[in-house]
């Protein structure tokens, strides 16, 4: 199968990483159409986006950037740039139960979103998404973006 025979299928029918997979192929081509080139991939934003996915999924329902400023100033990407380089880094969150937990819906309430939208569409280079299935047969999706700043 691939990415793109995925975009409309619920969390619940897919494993999660399918479903991270989806999310990036939606969110490139995304991009693509605004003339703006695809994420790289980046394992340290893998691991900031898994972490703040899972803290989320433990919440009551609520999902937020918690302080998102004080919390990137310890994201892996950002301290593997150091002392050398500064990088900048951003973050797009999103929930859905049943069809709105499809990759096309995620990132289709994100482009609908000025805030998600302008992230999506913003000169980043790298980018990692992390799908957290749980409550309610949903999911939620972290995805960080990050680049170098000169």
């Amino acid at each position: 199968m691939s990415a793109s025979e995925d975009y409309d299928r619920e969390i619940t029918t897919m494993s999660p990483q399918r479903h991270r997979i989806a999310v990036t192929h939606l969110v490139n081509n995304e991009r693509r159409k605004h003339g703006l080139k695809p994420l790289l991939p980046s394992r340290p934003l893998v691991l900031s986006a898994r972490a703040w996915a899972i803290t989320q999924r433990k919440t009551d329902g609520r999902i937020s950037h918690g302080f998102f400023a004080r919390r990137a100033l310890r994201f892996p990407f950002v301290l593997a740039g150091r002392p050398k380089r500064r990088r900048a880094v951003g973050e797009n969150i999103g929930f859905g139960t049943g069809p709105y937990s499809t990759p096309r819906s995620i990132v289709k309430e994100w482009m609908q979103s000025p805030g998600h939208r302008a992230n999506i569409l913003k000169p980043w280079s790298f980018g990692a998404v992390w799908c957290s299935p749980g409550r309610d047969e949903g999911v939620t999706v972290v995805h960080h973006f990050g680049r170098n700043l000169k």
